[in-house]
C-alpha cells in the first residue's frame, strides 16, 4: 500500500456510516448516535438519523440502502484486490 487513509470521527462520512451500520446491527433511536456525543454530529449525520426513524419501513430502508450502496462504493474504491 502506498499511501494511508486517515478517517475522522468528525467526518460526515465516517459518521453516516457509523449511524448506518448501528441501524443495521439492531441500534434504534438516540442509541444510533451512541460513540459519537463527545466529537458531535454532522447536519447530514442528523439527516441520516432522522431517515432511519421515519414510521414507514420502506422509508428506513431506502436511507439504509442509501448508505450502504456509498459505503460498498467507497471501499469498492480502495480495494486491494487491483
Amino acid at each position: 500500500m502506498t499511501g494511508s487513509v486517515t478517517i475522522s470521527a468528525r467526518s460526515a462520512d465516517f459518521q453516516r456510516t457509523f449511524v448506518a451500520l448501528r441501524y443495521f446491527w439492531g441500534a434504534r433511536g438516540q442509541a444510533l448516535r451512541e460513540g459519537l456525543e463527545q466529537v458531535g454530529t454532522q447536519p447530514a449525520t442528523a439527516d441520516v438519523v432522522t431517515g432511519l426513524s421515519r414510521a414507514e419501513r420502506a422509508e428506513r430502508a431506502n436511507v439504509l440502502g442509501v448508505e450502504l450502496a456509498r459505503l460498498a462504493a467507497a471501499l469498492e474504491q480502495r480495494s486491494l484486490l487491483r
